[in-house]
Formats: C-alpha cells, sequence, structure tokens
C-alpha cells in the first residue's frame, strides 16, 4: 500500500508542477495520421529475379526472440529450401520479401550474405543454403553477440564518445552475420559492407534485382510507432546520419539506399534497458534533429504489419505469407505461488515485454482477418507445431544433456519422432533463452527442429501454393 500512495503523491507533484502550455504542431505524424510505410513504387518489383515465378508473391516474417529465432529462421529456410511439390523444387528462391524483427534479422541477413557471397563468386552451380551453412552460417550464429556488448561497454576508447555498446553490436553484425569479415579475407569478394541498395532497386536504375527485399522493423521510441528501415522510410524521416562500425556517418545529402543494412538490424533489436537505442540524425527539426529507434517488438514482434504491406502492393495473383514465431512464452505459467502483491519493480521488469506478449496472444486471428481482403493465404511456423494433436504424457523430469544428446541423434538420421519425442522436443526449444548467444546442441536443435517443423506443416503449405 505504503508503494501506492508514494507513487501517487510523485504523480501528483509532476502534474502540478507547470501552470502554462506551450503548444506546438510540428510532430511528425500529427494526431491521427497515418505512419508511413513500405512503398513498393519506389523500387523495381522482385519478380524480376532470375528464376522467379511472377505469379506467385511470397513474404516471409521472422519474429524475434534472439539467437533463438535466428538459428530456428535459418531452419525454417533450409527446410523451405528442400521443399518440393509438382510446381516447386525449392521455395526458399521463391520469397520476394523478408520481414523481420531483432534476432529474426539475423537470420535473414544471413541468407542474404549467403546469396550476396553466391553470386559475387559468379559460381555455375545453383545456390544452396545448405552449402553455405557449413561456410560461414553456423559459425555467424552461433558467435556471441552478447560479448560483443560487454566489450563495448568497458572499452574506455568509447566512455566520453557518443558511441556506445549498441554501436559495438552493429558492427559485430557487419563482421559476423552479413559477412564483412569473410569477404576482407577472400580477394574474390567486395571488401564492404552490405548497403540496402543490394536488395531496394530503385524503379529507375539500370541495376537488376538479384536479391530478396529484406526489411528490418524497429520501432521509434518517442511514439512507438513502426519503423521500417528501407531507403523510403529514411528518406521521408529525412535521415541525414547514423553510427557505423563505430563512426558517426553524417551527410546533409544523405543518400538512403547506401546506409548500410547491418545499421537497420542492430535498430530492430535494440531491446529497451539491455541495449543502447540506435540514434538516426534527421533535418526534419532543427529543435529535435535525433531520432532514436528501438526493439521491432515493441509495435509488431513478428514483423507481418510490414511482411502483408509487401503482399498487399505486390502485382502477382497469388500470394502467400509464412510466418516464423520463435517466441516462447507459450509455456508461461498464468497463475502464480504468491499471495501477496508484487514488488513494483518487479511488474516494471515485466512492462516492456507486456505488449508484445499480449499481442501474441491474438496473433493468429488478427493475421487472418488482415490477410481476408487481399486474398492472402498464411502459414506459421512456430514451436506449438509439435504439440498439435499430442497428447502424449510429459515426463516428471526431463535430463537437459541427455535428452538433447538423443534427439539430435534422431533427428541427424531423419528418424520419425513419437509423440512423446515432440512433447520432450518442444519444451528442449522453448527453454532456449532470449540471449545473443547460444550453445552448440542448441543451435543444432533450432536448426534441425526448424526444418521438422516446415515437414510437419506439408499440408498446410500445399493448400497455401494451390
Amino acid at each position: 500500500m505504503r508503494n501506492y500512495i508514494l507513487i501517487g503523491l510523485l504523480a501528483s507533484l509532476a502534474l502540478g508542477c507547470s501552470q502554462k502550455i506551450y503548444p506546438d504542431r510540428s510532430q511528425f505524424v500529427k494526431d491521427g495520421e497515418e505512419v508511413p510505410t513500405l512503398q513498393l513504387e519506389r523500387y523495381k518489383s522482385m519478380q524480376l529475379r532470375p528464376g522467379q515465378d511472377s505469379s506467385l508473391g511470397i513474404a516471409l516474417a521472422i519474429s524475434g526472440g534472439g539467437s533463438r529465432a535466428a538459428n530456428l529462421g535459418v531452419g525454417i529456410m533450409l527446410g523451405l529450401e528442400d521443399f518440393e511439390n509438382k510446381q516447386y523444387s525449392n521455395l526458399l528462391k521463391e520469397v520476394d520479401y523478408l520481414s523481420t524483427v531483432s534476432g529474426g534479422g539475423f537470420a535473414a541477413g544471413a541468407y542474404l550474405n549467403a546469396l550476396f557471397t553466391h553470386q559475387n563468386l559468379q559460381r555455375e552451380s545453383p545456390f544452396s543454403l545448405e552449402e553455405h551453412l557449413a561456410i560461414n552460417i553456423r559459425e555467424s550464429l552461433a558467435y556471441s553477440y552478447t560479448g560483443a556488448l560487454l566489450r563495448a561497454n568497458f572499452n574506455p576508447l568509447l566512455w566520453f564518445t557518443p558511441v556506445d555498446d549498441g554501436d559495438g553490436l552493429e558492427r559485430a553484425i557487419d563482421n559476423q552475420v552479413l559477412g564483412y569479415r569473410y569477404r576482407r579475407k577472400n580477394d574474390s569478394l567486395p571488401e564492404r559492407s552490405i548497403l540496402l541498395s543490394d536488395c531496394f532497386i530503385p524503379r529507375a536504375s539500370n541495376a537488376p534485382v538479384r536479391l530478396p527485399m529484406h526489411i528490418a522493423n524497429s520501432s521509434t521510441l518517442n511514439t512507438m510507432t513502426i519503423f521500417p528501415f528501407t531507403p523510403g522510410i529514411l528518406d521521408r524521416y529525412r535521415i541525414t546520419g547514423y553510427t557505423h562500425r563505430l563512426r558517426k556517418r553524417e551527410n546533409k545529402n544523405l543518400d538512403p539506399y547506401q546506409v548500410p543494412l547491418s545499421v537497420g538490424i542492430k535498430a530492430s533489436g535494440s531491446f529497451p534497458v539491455l541495449i543502447s537505442n540506435s540514434t538516426l540524425s534527421s533535418a526534419y527539426s532543427k529543435e529535435r534533429p535525433y531520432l532514436h529507434l528501438i526493439d521491432g517488438a515493441m509495435t509488431d514482434n513478428i514483423g507481418y504489419h510490414t511482411a502483408l504491406e509487401a503482399l498487399r502492393q505486390d502485382a502477382a495473383s497469388h500470394k502467400v505469407l509464412l510466418i516464423i514465431d520463435a517466441d516462447a512464452v507459450g509455456n508461461r505459467y498464468t497463475f502464480s505461488k504468491k499471495e501477496g502483491a508484487l514488488f513494483s519493480l518487479g511488474v516494471a521488469a515485466r512492462l516492456p515485454s507486456s505488449g508484445l506478449d499480449a499481442r501474441r496472444a491474438t496473433l493468429r486471428r488478427d493475421v487472418l482477418e488482415a490477410c481476408r481482403p487481399y486474398n492472402i493465404q498464411q502459414v506459421f511456423f512456430s514451436f506449438n507445431v509439435l504439440l498439435e494433436d499430442n497428447n502424449a504424457p510429459l515426463p516428471e523430469v526431463i535430463e537437459l544433456k541427455a535428452e538433447q544428446d538423443r534427439l539430435l541423434r534422431l533427428l541427424r538420421a531423419q528418424q520419425p519422432l513419437t509423440d512423446a519425442d515432440k512433447q520432450i522436443l518442444y519444451e528442449l526449444l522453448t527453454h532456449i533463452g532470449t540471449k545473443y548467444t547460444i550453445e552448440e546442441k542448441e543451435q543444432e536443435l533450432l536448426l534441425l527442429g526448424g526444418q521438422l517443423i516446415v515437414q510437419l506443416r506439408r499440408p498446410e503449405l500445399l493448400r497455401a501454393l494451390r
């Protein structure tokens, strides 16, 4: 009770301090206006990529969830690469749009880097994500990005500069996920960062369309609105500067196509409190020349809003939305063992993720209702696929290491899992924490588990592709 009285007194004091109002209508988005979103008319069609079925438009949304989401996302993409039916022998190459949040951006970034590497090496053999998994994807997604954050925090060279731990994470993403360090060691590859211009081609450009469009979604801190990291959005917000590889880059005439993709992926994964937000410079307001971006999970932890915008505007006659939901809150307890009120700080600790947890409860219904007017088919890939029509009893205790080893043997050998095996696999996968580091066995379980989930979703995929 004393906590509530104190909070009430402080709130009353705060509200009573000012007796004057200074009206200001210089907000970027006025009350009731639409928030800027993806505009495909600015860019060349994704259906112009070689080998595309121009009648089919596919958007892949990959949720947040740190390294768990990154590795599950790649596992699902490996499963899509292996997918075959009468019409398609590789569904991954038909994906036109990648709309990601936080850790999901690592999965999409690793895929784009693999495509970028394959194309620049001018290999005659068809692209294989499985091949690049062994070359550098597995290593890049096993890298400790938590370590990169810690090193930046304890680097005295950064203590008295605007550069912070989040900027250290951005450099690590550029080096590892997006392959900058790998390219520096290979004379056959361009020694530069992957830019937005590599996956967004201006409509008037003569450049060919080679990569799918990757949109990393973050959130504006002050207004909590979705910020799809695209050249058009950067232009709309009149962005003039950003930090890349621990250096501030400022240009009054900034070309948004030349902004590195790593800046957007890092902004999308700047979870409040734990990771410093991303700061962009803007020419929109002289009095407020900075835009602060935080984790995209605060506005849409799945990335389906931007994926839907892409499909809605695409000219393809048949459209499919694939959603990778790597959230692991499904096994969280509703009830508590404690009778008394929770300590205020404990409640406050739940607030940063409260909104995304609440939205997940109605996710499927929201997606269905949003897609229906545009006749967009949807397929969900999530851990709960393992529990569908599964009434196998749970063991009282799961021996973590022993069950990891046993299930990995079964999955590597592509042996069928029993319902009891699937129950245990679900527990193992959902108990992998939301973090920017991962253990070797956890990673392999996610990669192989993702491929299994695609196999279990085959009937839904076949229906969506009809």
